[in-house]
């Protein structure tokens, strides 16, 4: 999860600064015949989807954990022997960087290889979809050991 401040100054980048730029550049490189129109223009919009999925699911998580908070105040113990027994700081940090890091920076640099021709885009795609999934049966495993430590 993004503190309050690196939330609030993200949203702002990804509301305004980056749509405008992107604008900015499209309209101004279509009047000057600048060159790169597609490439920028669908950086600057790759960026700002990154951005966006990031800021969206920290926003999400926040709320979980406050729901959590409000209705439960225990929190993820780490149980002795279990393989992925996590405490509740390194549940959410992995929590975070799996349903949101990692998907959004797979499909950037995706999305930047195919528009700026830079090596191995389905590579890095497919092997960031493989370590999402992992990170995906540790989050499973961890939370079905604190379920059952109920």
């Amino acid at each position: 999860m993004l503190s309050n401040k690196w939330y609030d100054y993200g949203k702002w980048v990804a509301q305004y600064i980056l749509p405008g730029a992107a604008t900015l550049y499209f309209a101004v490189s279509g009047i000057w015949g600048l060159p790169y129109q597609k490439e920028i223009v669908g950086s600057i919009v790759a960026v700002n989807v990154w951005l966006s999925a990031l800021l969206a699911v920290s926003n999400a998580q926040w709320q979980a954990v406050m729901i959590d908070v409000l209705k439960d105040d225990t929190d993820y113990v780490q149980i002795p022997g279990a393989p992925f027994g996590l405490n509740a700081f390194s549940y959410n940090l992995l929590k975070w960087i799996t349903l949101a890091f990692l998907p959004a920076s797979g499909a950037l640099y995706f999305t930047l290889a195919t528009l700026w021709r830079l090596p191995l885009g389905e590579q890095v795609a497919a092997t960031v979809a493989a370590v999402t999934a992992f990170m995906g049966l540790v989050l499973g495993v961890s939370k079905a050991k604190y379920d059952q430590a109920k």
